[in-house]
């Protein structure tokens, strides 16, 4: 057995380590089940006497040199991640030049929707409103015209908190603002109330168990559905392009009346974009508005969904993916 030769081999490979996974291949083949050491102790059993004793005194002399030279290996990668990780460096010095082609960070294409329609929104006279992801059944359903027994809650079986004294679920639409904001403030208004909502959906090219949702509501004298569709044409103009057209298609929310689906013309097809409608008056009076003197509409759609549209992509899951690649086509 030349051990000699083994181990200069072995410090060889040893120098050339450069990383945590480096290091356990470089184990696997000086320690492991089909390394030469390995291999030589099961010749142990063939032998007898003076000859099995040199070989095993042989063997563990080397063994404890493998670990040795492995041990140092070892602490030579901690010793220069620590280095890394603590050396100082000039915080005031100059990044690297776009024009090396270093890589650059872009917004997820959310991000870009969703910054978008903020501009978009504003621009319209309406207001960024905040809402909490952790909504309680009555604002999130029984407020909304929906009760326990409601059918219409199948549409959107969700998550629970278990044990939750006041029924507290992951908020299924960012809807569950409406008569919160409306409690709190008087008419007219418009907002939209962005968030990332969350459903017991299988996922599919279409759908997500998880996804942000931009939620809009107009409140004041007079407000009709002709003012809806004046809004959101405009709004689907500016993020798809001027030659984007919508159309309603009857539907049913328990949250409005009447209800519609909002679809938008773009490329020569029809896509579905979300739900619209005018504010059910039971919605209002839980609000604290008379119906009698205000009406109101509000809409909501996935912001995927727009993204998807707008930069042509094919399976909504992609959007979830960690790859830079797909980030640097935005």
């Amino acid at each position: 057995m030349d051990s000699n030769k083994a181990i200069a081999e072995l410090k060889k490979d040893a120098a050339r380590v450069a990383n945590t996974n480096d290091l356990v291949l470089l184990k696997s083949k000086y320690l492991g089940k089909k390394s030469f050491i390995a291999s030589e102790m099961a010749k142990l059993s063939l032998l007898q006497g003076d000859d099995r004793a040199k070989l095993g005194k042989q063997l563990n002399t080397l063994k404890t040199s493998v670990t040795d030279i492995i041990q140092a290996t070892q602490d030579r990668l901690d010793k220069s991640e620590a280095d890394h990780q603590y050396a100082p460096f000039d915080i005031s010095s100059p990044g690297r030049s776009l024009s090396l082609r270093s890589r650059v960070g872009h917004l997820h294409p959310s991000s870009l929707v969703l910054k978008e329609s903020y501009q978009i929104f504003t621009e319209l006279g309406f207001a960024i409103v905040d809402s909490p992801e952790i909504e309680t059944d009555w604002y999130n359903f029984e407020a909304l015209n929906m009760p326990e027994v409601h059918p219409a809650r199948e549409m959107q079986d969700t998550f629970y908190i278990k044990d939750s004294k006041q029924k507290l679920l992951p908020r299924t639409h960012t809807s569950g603002m409406q008569v919160r904001f409306m409690q709190a403030n008087k008419p007219p208004f418009k907002i939209l109330v962005p968030g990332k909502v969350f459903r017991n959906e299988n996922e599919d090219a279409t759908h997500s168990w998880s996804f942000n949702q931009i939620e809009g509501l107009v409140v004041g004298e007079g407000v009709s559905m002709s003012d809806l569709k004046g809004t959101l044409l405009q709004v689907v103009k500016r993020q798809l392009g001027d030659s984007t057209e919508i159309r309603f298609r009857a539907s049913y929310f328990p949250y409005t009346e009447p209800s519609v689906e909002v679809d938008a013309k773009y490329q020569g097809k029809w896509l579905e974009l979300g739900g619209a409608g005018m504010v059910h008056p039971e919605v209002l009076m839980r609000g604290g508005i008379d119906p009698n003197k205000y009406s109101g509409f509000a809409f909501g759609w996935g912001v995927e969904r727009i993204a998807a549209i707008k930069y042509n992509i094919s399976d909504l899951r992609q959007l979830w993916r960690p790859k830079i690649e797909f980030l640097e086509q935005f």
